[in-house]
């Protein structure tokens, strides 16, 4: 997953990582919280590690090595990255808090394995610890993305991105056409597909409950305040709780 995208990923992907810093650190702040460990789940390419190394220790993880091979070129010597599944994570030790962040929660198979990553998350938070994560909304999935096809030209390749939502089941299937341009002009075409699924804020805040963490706050996008219905992505703030059953 991610193996073909991961190449040019950083030309398409023109997400504001200052700004999502800047707004982790506002969330810490109104919370009281001054992390030094910082886990950043589904780390990617590693485009939020620097931001976050200015101030903080951190540890990246992502289930894609291709992905964590470009994120080691961004991230510094101490940074610690590890290849591993969310839904199983597994540290040597607790930390201060942690984010996950553009979606990866919709990017996990189905509920269980949300849950699961939840309650691994509050297992390895120590105490007070906070947790933020973002989602797509079932908005998102519905309105913007349902049967639109996205074209990409750079440099780097050419990507047609189609998206089909089934609004029943909550999944959303993407499908990646890449053209990469070759020495001799001619292109070539390489494809992948990833998924991603839909959730509800009352159907995150039950699997939040369930995992053991304490919910705090959930806020609209990139700002501090209740979200708005047409909400295209929300943020969760949870902190460490009670240790759950399938911990």
């Amino acid at each position: 997953m991610y193996s073909i995208l991961s190449q040019c990923y950083d030309a398409l992907v023109g997400a504001d990582y200052p700004a999502m810093a800047e707004f982790y650190e506002a969330i810490w702040e109104r919370f009281g919280q001054n992390p030094q460990i910082v886990l950043d789940l589904g780390c990617g390419t590693g485009n939020l590690l620097p931001f976050l190394e200015q101030k903080r220790q951190v540890i990246g993880v992502d289930l894609s090595p291709e992905m964590l091979a470009i994120a080691r070129e961004k991230a510094g010597p101490d940074t610690l990255l590890l290849c591993q599944d969310m839904a199983e994570l597994d540290l040597f030790g607790t930390v201060d808090a942690a984010i996950c962040a553009l979606d990866g929660v919709n990017a996990l198979p189905d509920a269980r394995a949300v849950e699961r990553m939840f309650s691994r998350v509050n297992l390895f938070l120590s105490g007070g610890g906070l947790f933020i994560f973002d989602v797509n909304t079932p908005y998102k999935f519905e309105h913007v993305l349902h049967q639109q096809t996205f074209v990409y030209d750079t440099d780097e390749v050419f990507l047609v991105w189609e998206n089909e939502y089934d609004g029943e089941t909550g999944i959303c299937d993407f499908l990646l056409t890449f053209f990469f341009p070759q020495p001799d002009g001619s292109y070539r075409r390489e494809e992948e597909c990833m998924r991603e699924k839909a959730y509800t804020k009352e159907q995150l805040c039950g699997m939040v409950e369930r995992s053991g963490l304490e919910l705090l706050a959930v806020y609209g996008d990139g700002r501090m305040q209740e979200p708005a219905c047409d909400e295209q992505r929300l943020y969760f703030v949870a902190r460490k709780g009670k240790n759950a059953p399938n911990q």
